[in-house]
């Protein structure tokens, strides 16, 4: 039997406002800041990496920088010019990477993903974690995951750049579209990617496809919608200069960031509440 709009959109109300709850009862405010710990200091190691594969092989460090530069600066629209300028020339003033460093950039790179599995084991009411072994290698997939995605966000806008670069009738035509594309459609899509594949490979539950698209998209357009009012509210309403004074940029980064991971693990939390009325109406007791 199919639901009314009506009755849908107040089940999704209702779906919400249970996993706002969740999250409370979870202690998801401090799982976010966890979160957000551990992205702050594997952000670095994690562009290096990134670096030492992609850089060498298929593009040179500058091109790599430019796309890094780009994607930040389009997830974090509140980030400080200097906050960028000093991010990349850490990076760039970095030393030859050798064997037991490049083993490092991948054992740092992985601390976001553990803190990640973590929370969404403690969301999901995962009774046994994974054994060590394993854990660690689908922290490692997500590293080599989450670093294809990025890759191929990078072939994607180059192959745009070169074509918007073509003259003629149609590509002039074309150009608007393309600087759309590269400016808002490809960026989401892998943040929506990113998304479904966190919410599908890390919780130590078996997840329904169909539930991690969904929240998925979800949690994508209220992390979009969320990065363009909080990038308003700090241009326009925000007086953290009062507080912070010259800290004011890091501070307003870190407050996106957290804002970012509270975003994430709402999701988890929906996803959760979704999995058991899909197992509650499979067992005949679910809602009609």
């Amino acid at each position: 039997m199919r639901l009314r709009p009506f009755t849908r959109m107040r089940r999704g109300l209702g779906l919400l406002w249970q996993a706002l709850v969740k999250f409370y009862g979870d202690n998801g405010f401090f799982l976010s800041s966890g979160i957000t710990f551990n992205i702050l200091i594997t952000l670095i190691p994690f562009i290096i990496l990134l670096l030492a594969v992609v850089g060498t092989y298929l593009y040179n460090d500058q091109d790599v920088l430019d796309h890094v530069r780009a994607y930040l600066r389009n997830v974090a629209p509140t980030m400080d010019p200097r906050i960028m300028s000093n991010l990349m020339d850490v990076i760039q003033r970095r030393q030859a990477i050798g064997i037991l460093g490049f083993g490092g950039l991948i054992w740092f790179s992985t601390w976001v993903f553990t803190s990640i599995r973590i929370a969404l084991n403690i969301v999901f009411r995962a009774g046994k974690p994974r054994n060590i072994i394993r854990a660690l290698g689908v922290d490692l997939l997500m590293v080599g995951a989450v670093g294809t995605l990025f890759l191929l966000n990078m072939v994607l806008s180059s192959v745009f750049t070169v074509l918007q670069g073509y003259q003629g009738r149609i590509l002039a035509v074309a150009g608007p579209a393309i600087q759309w594309t590269l400016k808002y459609l490809l960026p989401f899509l892998l943040t929506y990617a990113v998304f479904c594949l966190v919410y599908k490979v890390i919780p130590n539950k078996t997840v329904y496809f169909r539930s991690t698209l969904k929240v998925g998209l979800f949690t994508s357009v209220l992390w979009e919608l969320a990065k363009h009012v909080f990038a308003w509210y700090v241009a326009n309403l925000a007086q953290y200069s009062l507080f912070y004074g010259s800290l004011t940029a890091v501070a307003v980064f870190v407050l996106w960031i957290y804002y970012s991971a509270t975003i994430f693990l709402v999701g988890g939390e929906l996803l959760y509440l979704l999995e058991q009325d899909r197992r509650q109406a499979e067992s005949g007791k679910g809602p009609p």
